[in-house]
């Protein structure tokens, strides 16, 4: 199976290319192609804006911006071990499986995320972030 990390780095350079194609294609449709007053500008501007694109893309593609491990919470109900629940969390409330015995309003610390469940434990050092 292919890395996927490889296919997205891929897709982000086959973007620019495309819209520099499209620009030289219009430029000779046009006529312009032979006018460096009008060329110049053109591939300039696209190329800087196909280096931001590729740039945006290639730093982006790294991060997970919904990952909650680490998190601290709030459970809503009590949970017991292996079971069902809910907590709060950054103001979401979120379907959570306990790690171990939760009592009603303790503070958790999120340590997974498998679908969309929260795999949570209690939070030891007791500090709401």
């Amino acid at each position: 199976m292919p890395d996927i990390n490889k296919i997205f780095v891929a897709h982000g350079y086959v973007i620019p290319v495309i819209i520099i194609l499209v620009l030289i294609i219009a430029l000779i449709l046009t006529g312009y192609i032979y006018d460096p007053i009008v060329v110049v500008p053109s591939v300039a501007i696209i190329g800087f804006l196909s280096y931001r694109i590729v740039y945006v893309i290639a730093k982006t593609r790294k991060r997970n911006l919904y990952t909650y491990k680490g998190k601290i919470g709030k459970a809503i109900e009590d949970i017991p071990k292996g079971k069902m629940g809910y907590v709060l969390v950054e103001g979401e409330y979120w379907e959570a499986v306990a790690l171990e015995d939760i009592k009603k309003d303790e503070t958790v610390v999120v340590e997974d995320m498998r679908d969309l469940k929260l795999l949570v434990k209690k939070n030891i050092n007791e500090t709401i972030v």
